[in-house]
């Protein structure tokens, strides 16, 4: 395929623009953000459609979204694709030379696809093999690589053989899935069907026979339930007969026992008669006379212990006069007045005692001073006498003992200048102490008079006479209150007494009016009553007992019917039997009924098994015609496995064949993309591995002739090799199939000069069987591929641009 022209009429940053293509080598030129990119896109779009990037690709200046390419296919049939991308797969029309719509012949199942109809690979094969982006220049591997691997093959020489392989596969595929099917199958299963049908006919042949089996057991249960029928039959009809005989001796006690109730009522009445005179006598109330007696002995004994005390605290007469006397002269001072007293007189004691030990300080020192004089006026003297025997000594000229004398005489002198000094001071000292003494006694003198000033109206003569007066007039105090209080209790518990008194009477009054007396009297007689009282309420109660015994012998029965149906036992000549126990009777009713409901159940058994047996024998099946059934289901089974291990050996021969047909395919495409590398590397990397089934890319490092992976490779050499094996894929295609053209967006961004020199007429030699269009923003390689012969297209034109050769 040679791409003619491309005429935009809006596909993103381009608007209303044409550009024309030459065969071999293009070169579109502009700076970047100029739409070079948008030039490449275009092109795919318009061959494969828009969808996956329809918003991304919608023009930015808005108005039409649509393209027209023009192209020529290898067999010279020219092809003009129109594209409306805003209506999707709807807007696509193809036509040939003649104006002929070809959509017939473009379109894949419901959808036109030119560029799959015309160069007979998918769009992802193209992307990966025939476009480069910047940055993007390697080509995918593993899986991926899956669909180029597959039309590679088909474009070899090979490829007829290629299609025969893959159409036989195909058809091997087709007959596995429709004579044996498929693990996720679920409609078309046929082995795993018939491999069901023989595990449920397996089934169905187990359960056969585990039927047939439960069929004799039930036939063996069913022989034992008859059994176990007749022995509860046989065991419930002795107990029918041992419980009538108990029935007919308990009827007969229970009459018995009404017989000995009906005297011991007839005595019961009799006794109760004897006790008319209390029958209407409140004895419940006996607790209330009691309790207000009790109450009353109580409050009296109270009221005269509380006398006594009161007899026992009152002040004597003697103790009231001394209260009197003692209010009228200490208490006439409250108590802030006698603590403010007591100050005072503290502080006059204090004063007194500060004279007495300044005046004792004072005379001492000056009985110092007299003792220090005679001593002062002996060391003045003798200073003197040695100042005169130094004199005399200096007169006469004897030198040594002058200055002996003049010595010890300054010595003297000096001692007596000393006791002076200290003379005087202690006579200062003893002036001082005198002071302290007489201002003591000023402020004792002071507080003296402050306090008799209190005392003298009160003929008190010291302040402790008042404060032994006024403790004295506090305990009277006390002993009055406390007189006061006992009496006041006296006259309390005396009221207590009497109201205890009074609701005694009351209460006796309301019980028995008939009773008079003293108090204790009173209670004893209707103590005595209540008793009676009791004892007729006993027999009440004994009587009451009695109806309920009755209750309990009769029960809901009713005596008269007793007795008929005792009759009518005797009759039926039943022997009465007396019970072993009060329980005996109850138990053997209980094992009768218990009896009675296992033969019940043991009939239902029996019956539900005999019509369990009749339906299983009506339903058994026939094991002969089942095992004869399994027997041809497996024979089946075994003949579609055989077909499946045929087909799956077809297949591995078959796919044995391709790898080799695809170690071919390798070999071409790693001799024309090594050819093309060396003369790229300068014969650096002359040797190239491409693996035929992920299109892994290896090569042989010179310096140590070792294999490497691409990725140990530079950047730049990564990117050569990736080049020149789609260079290398594209002149693959031209061998079999349509030969796509080769869109290179800026591939050479980061190779240096040398690298391009290089590269460049690797492509020009290239784009002769393969058309390539180059788009750069580099001037020097647009320059230096339009010196090899490239036909440069420059992005800078505003309106239609021009080649230039």
């Amino acid at each position: 395929m040679k791409v003619r022209s491309l005429r935009i009429g809006g596909f993103g940053a381009l608007h209303d623009r044409t550009f024309a293509f030459t065969p071999g080598l293009n070169v579109v030129f502009g700076p970047n953000e100029s739409g070079k990119s948008t030039i490449a896109n275009a092109i795919v779009a318009t061959l494969y459609g828009a969808e996956r990037k329809k918003d991304a690709w919608r023009p930015w200046q808005g108005g039409s979204y649509a393209t027209v390419l023009a192209y020529e296919l290898s067999n010279g049939q020219e092809i003009e694709v129109q594209r409306d991308f805003e209506r999707d797969s709807k807007g696509v029309r193809v036509y040939d030379r003649s104006g002929n719509d070809l959509a017939a012949n473009s379109a894949d199942g419901k959808k036109l696809n030119p560029g799959e109809a015309h160069l007979g690979i998918p769009l992802d094969v193209f992307v990966n093999a025939a476009c480069v982006k910047q940055q993007d220049i390697a080509i995918d591997e593993g899986k991926d690589a899956a669909p180029i691997v597959a039309h590679l093959a088909r474009a070899l020489s090979g490829g007829p053989r290629e299609d025969a392989a893959l159409g036989a596969l195909k058809r091997l595929d087709d007959a596995h899935r429709s004579y044996v099917g498929t693990e996720r199958a679920r409609k078309n299963a046929p082995l795993r069907t018939l491999r069901d049908s023989t595990d449920r006919q397996a089934q169905t042949i187990s359960e056969a026979r585990a039927r047939l089996a439960a069929l004799d057991e039930l036939r063996e249960r069913i022989e034992t339930a008859a059994h176990e029928r007749d022995r509860l039959a046989a065991a419930a009809s002795a107990t029918e007969r041992k419980a009538r005989a108990l029935r007919a001796g308990t009827i007969a006690k229970r009459i018995a026992a009404l017989r000995d109730f009906r005297e011991e009522l007839a005595e019961l009445q009799g006794a109760r008669s004897a006790y008319a005179d209390v029958e209407g006598f409140a004895s419940e109330r006996e607790i209330e006379l009691n309790e207000e007696y009790h109450a009353w002995e109580f409050a009296e004994r109270t009221a005269r212990a509380a006398a006594a005390d009161a007899a026992a605290a009152a002040p004597s007469d003697a103790e009231r006069r001394e209260h009197q006397a003692r209010r009228a002269d200490a208490g006439t001072l409250d108590e802030v007045a006698f603590v403010t007293l007591r100050e005072v007189a503290a502080s006059a004691d204090a004063a007194r005692l500060a004279a007495s030990a300044a005046a004792n300080e004072a005379a001492q020192a000056r009985r110092a001073t007299e003792g220090a004089s005679g001593t002062l006026g002996g060391v003045l003297v003798l200073g003197a006498v040695l100042l005169c025997i130094a004199i005399g000594l200096a007169i006469a000229h004897v030198w040594i003992w002058t200055v002996v004398s003049f010595t010890f005489a300054a010595g003297f002198i000096a001692i007596a200048v000393a006791q002076g000094r200290g003379r005087a001071g202690r006579r200062r000292e003893a002036t001082r102490k005198q002071q302290i003494a007489d201002d003591a006694l000023a402020r004792e003198r002071i507080a003296a008079q402050s306090v008799a000033a209190v005392l003298d109206p009160l003929g008190l003569p010291s302040f402790e006479e008042l404060a032994h007066r006024r403790q004295r007039l506090a305990e009277l105090v006390v002993r009055a209150d406390t007189a006061e209080r006992a009496a006041e209790r006296a006259r309390l518990t005396c009221a207590d007494a009497e109201s205890a008194a009074a609701r005694f009477d009351r209460r006796a009054a309301a019980l028995a009016a008939d009773i008079t007396g003293a108090r204790a009297h009173v209670r004893g007689a209707v103590n005595a009553r209540a008793a009676r009282k009791r004892e007729r309420d006993g027999i009440d109660a004994h009587l009451n007992a009695l109806e309920m015994r009755k209750s309990t012998i009769l029960g809901t029965d009713d005596e008269f019917a007793l007795e008929a149906e005792l009759d009518d036992l005797v009759r039926e000549g039943v022997t009465p039997q007396s019970a072993e126990s009060p329980n005996a009777l109850r138990l053997i009713e209980a094992e009768r009924a218990e009896m009675n409901e296992l033969l019940r159940y043991a009939s239902e058994a029996l019956s539900r098994l005999q019509g369990e047996l009749a339906s299983a024998e009506t339903g058994a099946a026939n094991l002969a015609d089942l095992d004869e059934c399994l027997a041809r289901t497996l024979t089946e089974v075994a003949r579609i496995e055989a077909f499946e291990r045929a087909v799956l050996l077809a297949k591995q021969t078959i796919e044995t064949r391709k790898d080799e047909a695809h170690q071919a395919f390798a070999r071409r495409l790693e001799d024309y993309a090594a050819e093309a590398l060396g003369a790229i590397t300068a014969g650096r990397y002359s040797e190239l591995f491409v693996d035929p089934a992920t299109l892994a890319i290896k090569v042989r490092v010179p310096e140590n002739s070792t294999i490497v992976e691409l990725d140990a490779l530079s950047s730049g050499t990564r990117d050569q090799a990736y080049l020149v094996v789609r260079f290398a894929m594209a002149r693959m295609f031209s061998e079999g199939i349509e030969t796509p053209p080769l869109l290179l967006d800026d591939p050479f961004a980061y190779w240096d000069a040398a690298r391009v020199e290089r590269c460049l007429p690797i492509i020009v030699h290239g784009s002769r069987s393969a058309q390539a269009i180059v788009f750069t923003s580099s001037e020097e390689l647009a320059a230096a591929a339009v010196a090899l012969g490239a036909t440069r297209i420059d992005l800078s034109a505003p309106a239609l641009l021009e080649s230039t050769t």
